[in-house]
Formats: structure tokens, sequence, C-alpha cells
């Protein structure tokens, strides 16, 4: 971060010493010898477009809620660690007033489903079919739907920001025959939580219409109760889904409205 400062201050003081420099001289009635080129002040209003990758940390509950008709419920239930890698997308529209810029964010991000989270031996209350000694059960993060405000300050060529907003993922829960990711899938089940996330980071011009930065954000999600089948879509019982997510995303964004670079004449 001093270096990034470090070069945005060194591009502060060259712009004013070129412009100080070309003001000196016309006011002692010379003309100069070359075209000096200039880059206009630094603007982060526009539509933006980007793409980003980084990791994600999930804890995802999945219980077993009390089943119809039921008067006793009896506790069960899986706590499963997923981490992995995530990319996304993202579409944002922003202005700047001043040194403050606000703006709105869109984004999804997805881990491909690339692996199961961590898997521990399944509960086993009464109404599930799976009791017995050998079945493992897991559950990991699929995707996040987010919309969001965003505010910046402007720093020159580089902007430190927060961000929040509506979040909504999907989250996957497997019973396996076996500890194995090989082994057969005996259930699943897959719910979609609604919830909130904060975060923030900073982004940094690198070229005329091109921005880089680093985003870190928390995720919370209110509990959702689906059905979970089998692998061939027979009906087995309830399962009630509630998790937490952070992620660390490196961002490259392309700014349609950029700065053009004009010459001094």
């Amino acid at each position: 971060m001093y270096n990034l400062s470090k070069l945005a201050a060194g591009s502060v003081i060259a712009a004013t010493a070129a412009l100080g420099g070309a003001s000196t001289v016309l006011a002692d009635g010379y003309e100069p010898k070359g075209r000096v080129v200039y880059e206009r002040p630094s603007d982060w209003s526009g539509v933006y477009f980007g793409l980003s990758s980084g990791y994600q940390w999930s804890s995802i509950n999945v219980l077993d809620p009390l089943p119809p008709g039921a008067l006793v419920a009896i506790p069960g239930g899986i706590t499963s660690d997923h981490a992995s890698a995530i990319v996304g997308a993202h579409l944002g529209l922003q202005h700047q007033f001043g040194n403050i810029v606000l703006g709105i964010e869109g984004g999804w991000s997805s881990t491909f489903r690339d692996r199961d989270g961590s898997s521990e031996a399944c509960f086993a209350p009464p109404a599930l079919t799976f009791i017995g000694p050998g079945f493992n059960c897991s559950a990991q993060l699929q995707d996040i739907l987010t919309i969001g405000p965003r505010i910046g300050w402007a720093a020159g060529h580089w902007m430190p920001y927060v961000t929040g907003g509506y979040a909504n993922a999907g989250y996957d829960f497997n019973v396996r025959n076996g500890t194995l990711i090989t082994n057969p899938l005996v259930e699943q089940a897959h719910a979609r939580l609604n919830g909130w996330f904060v975060g923030g980071g900073f982004e940094w011009k690198i070229s005329p219409g091109w921005t880089a930065g680093l985003e870190y954000r928390h995720y919370e999600f209110t509990d959702n109760t689906v059905n979970a089948f089998t692998p061939t879509g027979v009906l087995l019982e309830p399962a009630r889904f509630d998790a937490t997510t952070d992620t660390v995303t490196a961002r490259v964004s392309w700014r349609f409205n950029r700065e053009v670079v004009t010459p001094l004449k």
C-alpha cells in the first residue's frame, strides 16, 4: 500500500510540476517548444464490469428439523467446513462527488462444485433413511448472487471503499456410502438461502479504463428448510440449512466512460 501511495503522490507531483512549468513559460511570453501530454484529473464515475477470482471459506450447518406430526424433536445435524477457489463477475454504476464515490454493484460468484466440504458420520434420527455405519455427510457452497451499494474515497489513482447489501447463496448437502468423494451418493439436497454481506477493499487505476483491486466480504444467511432426495428423485426427509461464508478476491474491471489522454497546446 505504501508503494501504491508513493506512486499516486509521484503522479500528482509530476503533473503539477509539468503544468506549473508550462504556465511559467507562457507567462514570460515564450511559446513552448513542444506539446506537453497530460492526463485529465482522475474521475471514477461511470458504468463498469469485470471479473474476479480468489478463495472462499464456508461453515454450513444441516439439521434434521422436527418431522410433521412428531411431538419430540430428536437432535441431529452436521457442520461442514468448505474451502475452495471461487470465480465471479460483477457489473456496477458509480458517480463521483468531490472525493466521495457512490455506486451500486451486482455480482455472481461460483465454486463450480469442485469438491465436497469436510465430512463426518451422518446423524441418525429415526426419520432418516441412511441410518447405519459407513455413511458420511458433507455440504458445500455452490454460488452466491449479490447486489448492494458501495461508497469509496477517491485518492488520485486509487480508491478504498466499503460495501454491503443483499446476498442469495446456493448450498448442497451430500450423503455418501463411505468417506471418499468417489463413493456413490445415497441422498442429496439443495437449498438457496437469503442473507446479507458486508465488506471492503481498494481499487487501483492501472491504465485508462482498467482498474485492479482486492476485496474481502463476510456473508450471513438465514435458515431454509428443503426436502432431501435420493439420486433417482425419491423423497426422503426435510433438511434445514444455515450458513456463513467469507471471501477474498482479486478483481479486474473495465469502465466505459474512462479518461482519455489529451495534448496541452
